[in-house]
């Protein structure tokens, strides 16, 4: 197990690396057990089989974890800078709606389309239209005077009663038909938007007042122009919400790693670029030199077999070249054998040639001779083959001279075979 600083009487092989890092101050003590998984998955992964093996599956762990490490503290930066990337976007997208919205509302005629053009403008106006649907099905069965005059606006007309373009008269007259109370309900409208009206105006208004239809038949034009509007501007929402979400993953995506405008933030987001590449090539190079070693390895285990099989065919020549060689060393055994016994059998006969051309003179020396004549003869002939056998051990030792063991065993059991027979022919 890998040691902490509070226990560094016991210290790990793991705590002193070639890189020079200190796993006690770099690994916290609660991630130990994270750097062990990894170590014991990459000893059951490689088998290591000598020490730099195993020196350098412990590096690999330790870097392994480091970028595994720095990988999740990038990833946090990263959702982090996301989350604050996603919502500066939404920010600048609501401040341009604001703005937006204030033109619309100054210039309806000009802004309306530039506002529905957006993601916000055209939820803006599909919730209208849908408050506008809603006031319709009440049980009143009317709009208010706001709403009445936000329908003119999104219709692209002023809300002014002298400004009110073609749709917005249309809308404007049927409103009045359906309200209670026509004049004072003019009058609000000319109140709330800032307009004093004259006799020209009124007479306007009365023409277009009496050409609209009955309030029943108003509050059905009036519906089915809201459901269209509404319907057009749903779908247009929808379409403007793929579009924005699309432009805030960009943004996001641009952003990430520049610090959002943050000096503080640009340079960390760097020196944690740097540190996860650092990481990642550290890791890479131990692979890189665990695979030189297993390599190294392979090449030492073919070496090995193949001197291996080099011996076993060169045994088997030897033996091929001995089993040949065998009927040879036989042959020529059996004629050193046959000459060793000729030349012991030729010595062997003349020391008994010469002890038989001794034999007569020793019967005729008398018996009663003196005894120094007596003492005389029997020197003689005593001496006589003592001094042949001197002469036959002498050749028994050339013969042996230079041989091996075994083959001066082989003469001195011959040579003890031949004396046996001698004795044996003399005896008889």
């Amino acid at each position: 197990m890998i040691q902490t600083s509070s226990d560094s009487t016991h210290k790990s092989p793991m705590n002193a690396l070639r890189h020079g890092l200190s796993s006690s101050v770099h690994v916290p003590e609660d991630k130990i057990y994270q750097v062990d998984r990894l170590r014991q998955e990459l000893i059951r992964t490689h088998q290591p089989q000598s020490a730099d093996e195993r020196d350098c599956i412990s590096e690999l762990a330790l870097a392994r974890w480091k970028m595994l490490e720095t990988d999740r503290l990038m990833d946090l930066r990263i959702q982090a800078e996301s989350e604050q990337a996603g919502m500066i976007y939404d920010r600048k997208m609501l401040d341009q709606f604001e703005i937006d919205e204030k033109q619309w509302h100054s210039n309806p005629h000009f802004r309306r389309d530039l506002l529905g053009q957006t993601y916000r403008g055209a939820g803006l106006f599909e919730q209208l239209w849908s408050e506008i649907l809603g006031a319709l099905d009440s049980k009143i069965q009317r709009i208010s005077l706001t709403q009445a005059r936000t329908m003119a606006l999104m219709v692209g007309s002023s809300s002014k009663i002298h400004e009110l373009s073609q749709d917005g008269l249309w809308l404007f007259s049927r409103f009045l038909k359906m309200e209670p109370k026509p004049a004072q309900t003019v009058l609000q409208w000319a109140q709330f938007s800032n307009t004093i009206l004259v006799v020209g105006d009124t007479d306007f208004i009365d023409e277009h007042f009496l050409s609209a239809a009955n309030p029943a038949t108003c509050h059905k034009e009036l519906k089915q122009r809201a459901l269209k509007e509404h319907a057009f501007w749903k779908l247009r929402k929808r379409d403007l919400e793929m579009e924005y979400v699309t432009h805030r993953k960009q943004f996001v995506a641009m952003s990430m790693g520049t610090g959002l405008g943050d000096l503080k933030l640009a340079n960390d987001a760097r020196l944690a670029l740097r540190y996860q590449i650092t990481a990642q090539n550290r890791a890479d190079k131990l692979v890189r030199r665990l695979d030189g070693l297993k390599r190294h390895r392979n090449l030492l285990e073919y070496r090995a077999r193949m001197a291996e099989e080099r011996e076993t065919r060169r045994l088997e020549r030897q033996s091929r070249d001995e089993s040949a060689a065998y009927p040879m060393m036989i042959d020529d055994q059996v004629d050193e054998n046959e000459l060793m016994n000729h030349e012991l059998a030729e010595a062997f006969e003349g020391l008994a040639a010469m002890m038989a051309q001794n034999e007569p003179e020793i019967n005729e020396t008398q018996v009663d001779e003196s005894k120094e004549v007596v003492t005389a003869v029997q020197n003689k002939v005593v001496e006589q083959p003592v001094e042949l056998e001197g002469r036959l051990q002498d050749r028994i030792e050339r013969m042996m001279k230079g041989r091996s063991r075994s083959e001066v065993a082989r003469i001195k059991k011959q040579v003890k075979a031949l004396r046996r027979g001698s004795e044996m022919a003399v005896s008889v």
